[in-house]
């Protein structure tokens, strides 16, 4: 029928089927795009996991077998008191004394195989800690080192260390099968040099379950009226190591805390 001859109802039905056509038309389109669009995205996603992870809720970069992650933190000191009338007499100026952090750079899980490490396997973390970016006065730590079998241990690096008259400013802490150990971090120590070797976890204590870490003690009441904030970068090859799930905290860690 011409269109001519058809009434306006007609007409108005007529654009309706073609706008309905081009509807579904469209439809289709966009139901074909969204899919490749997805397809896309999975690809990428299975193409960047390749570099990258998110572990313990930070992004860790991959390089071929190494893998790296950084994080930094301020640290509340408790508050600076001016008159001096603080509740720990040794501290007086903070005004709400915080106990110490534990600084988690970097843990190795034991595999069934109670190994924390391969053949190889290697690490390096480096710590900085600071007020208002001085370097003159920030602490500056690196660990290089090596975790295989039942062993991770390694050579600590003092770049730069604040220099305190009180100790228990800074420390290495360790816990493992055999004990909690500490080792104090002072220029004003007998035994203080610019590198020395150091076990985070001593050969010889089985092969069981369990996590080595690599932990700083600090404590913040040394800190009042100059707060700290930590920088910390970290790299390793072994596939039992990873970023801490808990890597700042008052709450000692333990051997068997996961």
């Amino acid at each position: 029928m011409s269109t001519d001859n058809k009434t306006t109802t007609e007409r108005l039905s007529d654009v309706a089927v073609r706008a309905n056509a081009l509807c579904q038309t469209v439809a289709q389109q966009s139901d074909n795009i969204n899919t490749s669009l997805q397809q896309a995205k999975a690809e990428f996603d299975d193409w960047k996991g390749s570099f990258t992870e998110v572990v313990n809720g930070l992004l860790v970069h991959k390089e071929g077998r190494n893998k790296r992650f950084s994080f930094a933190q301020v640290l509340d000191n408790g508050g600076y008191d001016a008159r001096g009338q603080g509740p720990n007499p040794d501290f007086a100026t903070c005004a709400n004394p915080k106990e110490p952090y534990y600084i988690n750079l970097l843990e190795f899980v034991a595999g069934a195989n109670g190994w924390f490490g391969n053949y190889g396997d290697r690490f390096r973390c480096e710590f900085i800690m600071s007020h208002r970016g001085m370097y003159s006065t920030s602490d500056h730590i690196v660990i290089t080192g090596t975790s295989f079998e039942d062993c991770v241990s390694g050579r600590v690096e003092i770049k730069n260390i604040t220099e305190h008259t009180l100790t228990g400013h800074l420390a290495l802490f360790v816990s493992e099968p055999n004990g909690d150990r500490e080792k104090e971090l002072n220029p004003k120590i007998e035994d203080y040099s610019n590198s020395f070797p150091f076990n985070f976890r001593a050969v010889n204590q089985g092969f069981g379950p369990g996590v080595a870490r690599i932990t700083l003690k600090v404590d913040p009441k040394f800190h009042c009226g100059a707060y700290r904030a930590l920088s910390v970068q970290c790299e390793y090859s072994s596939d039992r190591a990873r970023p801490s799930n808990i890597r700042v905290s008052h709450e000692q860690p333990s051997w068997n805390q996961l």
